[in-house]
C-alpha cells in the first residue's frame, strides 16, 4: 500500500489540530464555572470561533476527511452534554410543558406559576423562566417535549433528542451540498464545528435543530423537485417540512409564499395539513394557544440593533415592532415576486426577521446556520460568533436578577456583521453586473 499523498498527511494534521484545540476550548467553557462570565468566557468562545473559522475556510474538496470531521464533532459535544445548563434556562420550560402534557392538560391554558399546576411542580420549578407567561412553543416543539417526558422527563433526555436533530441535519445538509456541487468537507465543518452550536445543543440544551432538520429537509426535497420529474407526494412533503421547521418555531413559515410561487399549490396542501395535524390536539386552548406569543412579540427585548433606528423614526417601540413586520413583509413579497428558491428565500426571510428583530438571543442565529454553511457566508459565520457577546451580562444576571446590554455590547456585535454584509452584497451586486 502506497503512503498517503502529503497533501492528505497536511490536511488531516491540521484538521486533528484544529478540530482537538476547538475542543479543549469549549471543553474549558463548559467546565469552568459560570463565574468565568464576562471576559475568561467570551475569550474562550473567541478563540474557539477563531480556531473553527480557520477550519471551515480551510477545508477543501480534497482528500476525504470526512469522517474525522464528524469524529472531532462528535466529540466537542460529549465533552459539554454532562453540563447542567448555565447560560440559558429554557431546557426547564421544555421539561415543564412535556411534563404538564404527560399529567393529560393542554400546556398553552395555564403558565407554569398557575395555582391550577401547583400539584405538578417539580424540583426544577424554580428555574423556569417568565413563569407568569404561558408557553410560547408551537405543536411540534410540544410533541418533543412530551417524547422528553415519557423518556423520563431529564436533561439528558432532552439533549439526546436536540443531538440526534443535530447530527442528522449535517448529514442532509452533506446531502443538498452533493446535489448541487458544493464543498461536502466546508460544509460538514461549518455546520458540525460551529462553537454557538455546540454550546447551545451540548451545553444549554436548546431545541432549534428540531426545526432546522425539518428545514434542511425541505431545502433537499426541492433539490429533487426541481432536477426531476418528481411525483405529487414529493412537492406535498416539502410543504409538510416546512410546516414542521415552522410548528418548531414560526419564523420559517415566511418562506412559504416563495415556495408555493415557485412550485404551485402541492407545497400549500401539506403545508396546511401538516399544521392542521399538529394543532388538532392542543385546539382546545382556543385563542390561549398564542398568549405567550402575543407576550413575547409585544415586550421582549435582547441585544437590539438594527431595530433601534426604527425605534428612533417612530419614537414608539410598538410602532417600530410593527414597522419591522412591515419591511419583513416586504421581503417575503419581494422573495415571492422574484420565485427565488428556498434556500434563498430562507436566507432572505430569516435574515431580514434576525436583523430587525427587537429580540437576538445567541441561539437565534442558528436558524441561518445551515444556509451559512451551504453558501459559505462570511456575514452570517461572522454573526454566528458575534452572537455570544450576548453573554456579556450573565454574571450580573445571576447576582442581581437584571441582564446589562450596553451599548458598545451591541455595537460591537452587530456592526462588523452589517459591515461585512454591506461588503459581501456589493461585491455580489458587482459579480452580477460583470456577467452581464
Amino acid at each position: 500500500m502506497s503512503p498517503p499523498a502529503p497533501s492528505a498527511i497536511t490536511t488531516r494534521r491540521a484538521l486533528i489540530i484544529l478540530g482537538s484545540v476547538e475542543l479543549i476550548l469549549l471543553g474549558s467553557l463548559g467546565w469552568s464555572s459560570s463565574a468565568a462570565f464576562p471576559l475568561t468566557g467570551l475569550a474562550l468562545f473567541a478563540a474557539a470561533f477563531i480556531v473553527y473559522a480557520t477550519a471551515g475556510w480551510g477545508a477543501d474538496s480534497g482528500p476525504d476527511q470526512r469522517r474525522l470531521i464528524w469524529v472531532l464533532a462528535i466529540a466537542m459535544r460529549l465533552v459539554l452534554v454532562p453540563l447542567s445548563p448555565e447560560l440559558s434556562d429554557d431546557v426547564y420550560r421544555y421539561l415543564w410543558d412535556g411534563t404538564v402534557q404527560l399529567s393529560g392538560i393542554n400546556p398553552y391554558l395555564h403558565a407554569p406559576a398557575a395555582e391550577a399546576l401547583a400539584h405538578l411542580r417539580t424540583s426544577y420549578h424554580g428555574l423556569i423562566n417568565n413563569p407568569s407567561v404561558p408557553t410560547i412553543y408551537p405543536p411540534l416543539a410540544q410533541v418533543a417535549f412530551l417524547l422528553i417526558a415519557l423518556a423520563g422527563s431529564s436533561l439528558v433526555a432532552a439533549k439526546a433528542l436536540w443531538l440526534a436533530c443535530d447530527l442528522a441535519t449535517a448529514a442532509v445538509l452533506v446531502r443538498i451540498a452533493r446535489a448541487t456541487g458544493r464543498n461536502e468537507q466546508r460544509v460538514l465543518v461549518l455546520y458540525l464545528w460551529s462553537p454557538l452550536l455546540v454550546v447551545e445543543v451540548a451545553w444549554s440544551g436548546h431545541l432549534e435543530p428540531l426545526g432546522m432538520l425539518a428545514m434542511a429537509l425541505a431545502m433537499l426535497l426541492v433539490t429533487r423537485v426541481e432536477k426531476t420529474d418528481s411525483p405529487t407526494w414529493v412537492e406535498t412533503t416539502t410543504g409538510a417540512a416546512l410546516a414542521l421547521s415552522a410548528l418548531t418555531k414560526f419564523a420559517p413559515a415566511a418562506a412559504l409564499p416563495a415556495l408555493v410561487r415557485r412550485l404551485g399549490w402541492k407545497p400549500l396542501l401539506g403545508f396546511v395539513f401538516a399544521g392542521v395535524l399538529l394543532y388538532a390536539p392542543y385546539a382546545s386552548a382556543g385563542t390561549a394557544l398564542f398568549t405567550g406569543l402575543r407576550t413575547y412579540s409585544e415586550h421582549w427585548w435582547f441585544m437590539k440593533g438594527p431595530f433601534i433606528v426604527l425605534e428612533w423614526i417612530t419614537g414608539d417601540p410598538l410602532l417600530a415592532r410593527r414597522a419591522a413586520a412591515a419591511i419583513v413583509i416586504g421581503v417575503i413579497g419581494w422573495t415571492a415576486s422574484r420565485r427565488y428558491d428556498l434556500e434563498r428565500t430562507l436566507l432572505w426571510v430569516l435574515g431580514a426577521g434576525m436583523i430587525l428583530t427587537p429580540t437576538l438571543h445567541p441561539w437565534y442565529v442558528l436558524w441561518m446556520l445551515p444556509m451559512a454553511a451551504l453558501r459559505s457566508s462570511r456575514p452570517w459565520i461572522l454573526l454566528s460568533g458575534l452572537a455570544f457577546i450576548g453573554y456579556f451580562g450573565l454574571s450580573t444576571y445571576q447576582e442581581v436578577g437584571m441582564w446589562p446590554q450596553p451599548g458598545w455590547a451591541r455595537a460591537v456585535m452587530w456592526l462588523p456583521f452589517l459591515i461585512l454584509l454591506a461588503i459581501d452584497t456589493a461585491r455580489h451586486r458587482h459579480a452580477l453586473g460583470e456577467r452581464g
